[in-house]
């Protein structure tokens, strides 16, 4: 069970890692062509970003709670 949750861990800290550039990317886009503006893009990938975090979050309290009591 932990490993498992550990490599559940490791995916979404990747697929954190991948929604942080292209939330960086969509945020220096609009900054250098604001006529262009998908905002819409940037706040549903913020949304994806904070849904994996609070995944995460909730992961390892259940990895390090069943590390705990072992």
């Amino acid at each position: 069970m932990a490993l498992e949750s550990e490599e559940k861990i490791k995916v979404l800290d990747e697929h954190m890692e991948i929604l942080k550039q292209d939330l960086i990317f969509s945020m220096a886009e609009r900054k250098r062509k604001p006529e262009n503006t998908k905002t819409h893009s940037i706040i549903t990938t913020k949304q994806e970003l904070d849904k994996a975090v609070q995944e995460k979050m909730e992961l390892s309290q259940i990895h390090y709670s069943n590390i705990n009591n072992s």
